[in-house]
C-alpha cells in the first residue's frame, strides 16, 4: 500500500469507503490523543471542551444524514409520507427522551447507556457473521461504558451523578465496575481473535479504543472512541450507501439537519442555563435527545423498503 493520506478500503467486516491510510489514521490517532493529554493537563473546564468538541465536530455528522437514509437514497419529493412519518417520529423521539431526562433523570441515563450499548454492539461490526464476532459485539458494546471504571470509579461517579441523581448516580459506576474486568477480558478475546484473523486494523482499532478509555478521563476516552472510531466509520459507511463519495458533497447534503442541531443545542442551553443542571447538561441531554431516535427511529426506515 502507497503512503498516502487517503485510499479506498473494504474493511474485514464488511464496511467500504474512502479511508485514511494506516500511516494516517496512525498520524490522526496520536494527534487527537496528545490533544487529549494536553487537555487532562490544562485541568478545569478544558477537558469537557475537549470532548464536546470532538464529539460535536466529529460526532454529530454521522447521524446528520437520518433523513436521507430514511428515504434510501430517494428524493423527498417521491416519498413526502414517509419523510413526514420520519420527521414526525424522530421529533418525538426527541421530546420524549428530553421529558423523561426530566422527570426521571437515572431512569433516562439507564436506559440511554444501556440503548447506546447494544447501538454500538450492533453497528461497529457491522456485515460480521453474530456467531464469529460475538465477543467483540459485547466488547465494543460494553467498554465504553465500564472500563473507564477501572482507574476512573470515583470520576465516573460523579459524571454518571452530575447526568441524574446522586443515588442512581452512585449505582450505575458500581453496576460498571462489576462489569468491568469481565469486558476487559472480552476486548484482549475480541483483538486477539481479529489478529488471529490477519484482521489488523480492527485488531489495533479495539486495542487502542480501550487503551483510551482505561487511560483518559471518561468524557476524554469515550470522546477519543466516540468520534474518530464510531462517528467516522459511520460517516464512510453513509456516504457509500448514499452514493456521497466525498465528505465535502456529504456535509452539503446534511446541511439541514446540522443547522437544526446548532438550534437544538442553543436552545438546550437556554433552558437548562437556570436551573439545577451542571454545565455538562445541556450538552450531554442534547446528544442523548438527538442519538436517542437516531437509534432507535432511523434504522427502522433505513431497512424497510
Amino acid at each position: 500500500m502507497t503512503l498516502t493520506l487517503a485510499s479506498p478500503s473494504v474493511r474485514p467486516d464488511g464496511r467500504t469507503g474512502a479511508s485514511l491510510s494506516p500511516l494516517g489514521r496512525l498520524a490522526v490517532a496520536l494527534g487527537l490523543a496528545l490533544a487529549g493529554v494536553g487537555a487532562e493537563w490544562a485541568g478545569g473546564f478544558v477537558p469537557f471542551a475537549f470532548a464536546a468538541v470532538l464529539i460535536l465536530v466529529l460526532g454529530l455528522p454521522h447521524g446528520a444524514s437520518d433523513h436521507l437514509a430514511a428515504l434510501r437514497g430517494r428524493p423527498w419529493r417521491e416519498a413526502p409520507g414517509r419523510l413526514a412519518l420520519f420527521l414526525f417520529l424522530y421529533l418525538a423521539a426527541v421530546a420524549a427522551t428530553l421529558a423523561l431526562w426530566r422527570v426521571a433523570p437515572g431512569v433516562a441515563l439507564a436506559a440511554f447507556l444501556a440503548l447506546s450499548t447494544l447501538h454500538f454492539a450492533l453497528d461497529d461490526v457491522a456485515a460480521a457473521p453474530w456467531h464469529q464476532y460475538v465477543p467483540e459485539r459485547l466488547a465494543r458494546g460494553l467498554m465504553p461504558v465500564t472500563l473507564p471504571a477501572l482507574l476512573h470509579g470515583e470520576t465516573l461517579a460523579q459524571l454518571f451523578s452530575a447526568l441524574s441523581t446522586p443515588e442512581d448516580g452512585a449505582a450505575l459506576a458500581r453496576t460498571a465496575a462489576l462489569l468491568a474486568p469481565l469486558v476487559l477480558v472480552l476486548v484482549l478475546a475480541a483483538a486477539l481473535l481479529r489478529w488471529l484473523r490477519h484482521e489488523r486494523e480492527p485488531a489495533a482499532e479495539i486495542a487502542l479504543g480501550a487503551v483510551a478509555l482505561l487511560v483518559f478521563p471518561p468524557l476524554v476516552g469515550f470522546a477519543l472512541v466516540f468520534a474518530p472510531i464510531h462517528s467516522r466509520g459511520q460517516t464512510r459507511e453513509r456516504m457509500a450507501e448514499l452514493g456521497l463519495p466525498d465528505l465535502g458533497r456529504y456535509l452539503r447534503a446534511c446541511a439541514p439537519t446540522l443547522f437544526g442541531a446548532a438550534l437544538l443545542f442553543g436552545a438546550l442551553g437556554l433552558l437548562f442555563a437556570g436551573g439545577r443542571a451542571p454545565a455538562l447538561g445541556p450538552l450531554f441531554v442534547g446528544l442523548a435527545a438527538l442519538t436517542v431516535p437516531h437509534m432507535l427511529v432511523t434504522p427502522l426506515f433505513a431497512r424497510a423498503p
